[in-house]
């Protein structure tokens, strides 16, 4: 049986792992592998970064089984200026051996219904270009409302944006 609950500080180390292991697995071939590789190297250093920001109060879901971190979600207001006042995932991921058991979508309804909450019933996912990962977004109501280029070090990418209306409208 798979658990949803907020993150505690000493789930920030399951949460890199996740996090490291799913960008080896999912984007290997539309990112640069020395982007993904380089994440592995970092491990340590990240998960302290995660711990400070679970400490902050920053939006962090887990899911959990057996005591171990399977998936997460990380969330909040959006980044992005043409959405001032919606929502954002900055990050969902679910070990593959768990894709499909339904821990992604309750992942997510979670978050959704936390940020709605907060005021912000609608909400955005920038979901790199190519990851599969998107048709998940769009069976849970996501449009591709455009698209955005970011930077990772010296590499450009390509995100898709997907906006979800307020449900309720």
């Amino acid at each position: 049986m798979i658990e949803i609950r907020e993150a505690l500080p000493d789930d920030a180390l399951g949460i890199t792992i996740v996090n490291v292991y799913t960008w080896k697995t999912t984007y290997a071939g539309l990112m640069p592998d020395e982007l993904i590789d380089a994440r592995i190297g970092r491990i340590a250093e990240i998960a302290a970064r995660r711990r400070e920001e679970i400490e902050a109060g920053r939006g962090f879901l887990v899911a959990e089984t057996e005591h171990a971190i399977v998936g997460f979600c990380m969330y909040g207001k959006s980044g992005n200026e043409d959405y001032p006042d919606a929502g954002e995932i900055y990050g969902l991921y679910v070990l593959k051996g768990f894709q499909g058991a339904g821990a992604g979508k309750r992942l997510f309804r979670e978050a959704r219904q936390r940020l709605a909450a907060q005021g912000r019933p609608t909400l955005i996912v920038n979901c790199l270009a190519g990851n599969p990962a998107r048709g998940f977004y769009e069976s849970m109501g996501g449009v591709v409302a455009g698209q955005r280029q970011d930077r990772m070090g010296e590499h450009a990418i390509l995100e898709d944006i997907l906006y979800f209306a307020n449900p309720t409208a």
